[in-house]
């Protein structure tokens, strides 16, 4: 687990979802910063996500 992911969820946000995966945004706060991380959950065929990739992080 990454440092920042030991602070506060604020949120997470589906930005596109079809069959095969989902691609979310999702919103911490640690101490003063606030970071976004852009994530893709690969689905299975029953459309369960099976596994998260990690794409993207900004401090915000």
């Amino acid at each position: 687990m990454l440092y920042y992911k030991q602070g506060e969820l604020l949120g997470v946000e589906d930005i596109f979802e079809n069959d095969e995966f989902v691609l979310m945004k999702a919103t911490y706060q640690r101490n003063s910063f606030r970071i976004a991380e852009l994530s893709v959950g690969l689905k299975d065929y029953t459309g369960d996500i099976v596994r998260i990739v990690d794409v993207d992080t900004k401090i915000l």
